[in-house]
């Protein structure tokens, strides 16, 4: 991938100048982003490498950032503080947040079961996806052969009911309306195809919310009418493959009324070269997937917003990207960091810390049926309560999404 082509160049320079707030009607030059930050901003090694994990991710090992101790630093925003504190004292700059708040903090949660208790129609959902294609050949298809047993042991260990109760979810949205602050939940819809990494419900499907039986379209529509943002969690297979994400999103609007524009990924299932696009060509406009599933940190250098490039085609995309900086998951996991508690409170301190030192978005996934766990717990009551204590600005994706197009649209005209 090339940095000196006209596109990118063009691209570069509009993506720094709204970063820093600096008016196109301007006299001053837009400082240019070093080489080795551009490359690490747009992605570069992920273009030029085709090496994936076991779940067709990439992963934090094969980041040249990971491999030189860099991953947890915004080295993008860095220089650009640097930047903005030189540029400050020559001309006026646009405010890069509300009200004088130093940082922004974007709650979100992948909603990817409303219930360890699954519907009859989960179940039997459950084991058509394990029968799905194996990942590879040999012990894939051993892997494969078990997976149906290992279904049915789990369904039959946490139970069938006509309407499993969604208490987790109550949970997580009883936290933030306490603490008066937003978020956004990601719901998925059961795809066409499943592959096995799919979550199970469709919004047809019966749950017990607030003490009462209802359809989860009904939830969605119940937590969009509190004032949280309702997103597109796209199932696995449509981060490759045209025509899934506005299928999903349209199956979502049309079971709740709602107008769905914000997304990430199911499993982090992000492809450089042909997600973004695919997303826009959906109708969405802000995604929060440019992050990793067993690490935390920057993985594309930033915590700002920007404009996704189509790096395949060289021309900017009308969706707003809002990494992803700290998931839960690998906070706990076996299979991630594998952090005590403390551990895992200190990482969020220093990377919400560093965002808000660089003036960032903090964006902090919490799964609702982690929160099962006391450790969840208690780090999401963590990640709000710092946040707060901080001074942060804590804004839905869609909130975010909306401020800084009008920013934008304030920095660019001429």
């Amino acid at each position: 991938m090339r940095l000196d082509t006209p596109e990118v160049v063009s691209y570069l320079e509009d993506t720094v100048r709204v970063w820093l707030g600096l008016p196109a009607a301007s006299d001053v030059p837009v400082p240019q982003l070093p080489e080795a930050l551009a490359r690490r901003f747009l992605r570069v090694e992920e273009v030029e490498n085709e090496h994936r994990d076991q779940w067709g991710c990439w992963e934090y090992g094969a980041c040249e950032a990971f491999r030189r101790g860099a991953l947890w630093e915004p080295e993008v925003d860095r220089w650009l503080a640097e930047r903005r504190a030189e540029l400050a004292g020559r001309t006026e700059l646009e405010p890069l947040w509300p009200d004088g708040k130093r940082f922004a903090v974007s709650l979100s949660h992948d909603v990817d079961l409303l219930s360890d208790t699954v519907t009859p129609g989960q179940a039997l959902r459950g084991l058509r996806a394990s029968l799905g294609p194996p990942q590879g050949g040999g012990l894939g298809q051993l892997v494969r052969l078990a997976r149906p047993g290992v279904r049915a042991a789990r369904t039959l260990r946490h139970g069938i009911g006509r309407a499993p109760a969604a208490e987790l979810l109550e949970l997580a949205l009883g936290i933030e309306q306490e603490h008066g602050v937003t978020a956004t939940y990601f719901f998925t819809v059961y795809p066409d195809g499943p592959s096995r990494f799919d979550c199970l419900y469709l919004p047809g499907d019966r749950c017990s919310f607030r003490g009462e039986t209802v359809r989860i379209g009904d939830v969605l529509r119940a937590v969009a009418a509190d004032g949280f943002d309702v997103g597109l969690h796209g199932s696995y297979r449509s981060a490759l493959e045209p025509g899934r994400l506005a299928h999903e999103r349209a199956v979502l609007e049309e079971a709740t009324g709602l107008d769905v524009r914000t997304t990430r990924q199911h499993f982090i299932h992000w492809h450089v070269k042909v997600t973004p696009r695919l997303q826009a060509e959906a109708g969405l406009t802000a995604d929060s997937s440019l992050g990793f599933n067993r690490n935390l940190g920057f993985r594309c250098g930033t915590a700002l917003p920007f404009r996704q490039l189509d790096v395949e085609r060289g021309a900017p995309l009308d969706l707003l990207e809002v990494p992803l900086v700290v998931h839960d998951g690998p906070l706990l996991r076996a299979d991630g960091l594998e952090l005590d508690t403390d551990l895992a409170r200190e990482a969020m301190r220093q990377l919400i810390d560093a965002v808000a030192e660089t003036r960032g978005v903090a964006t902090l996934l919490f799964h609702p049926n982690n929160l099962e766990r006391a450790e969840f717990l208690e780090l999401f009551r963590f990640g709000i309560e710092h946040g707060l204590a901080a001074g942060g600005w804590f804004a839905s994706l869609r909130q975010i999404e909306r401020w800084w197009r009008k920013r934008e649209a304030r920095i660019l005209a001429r």
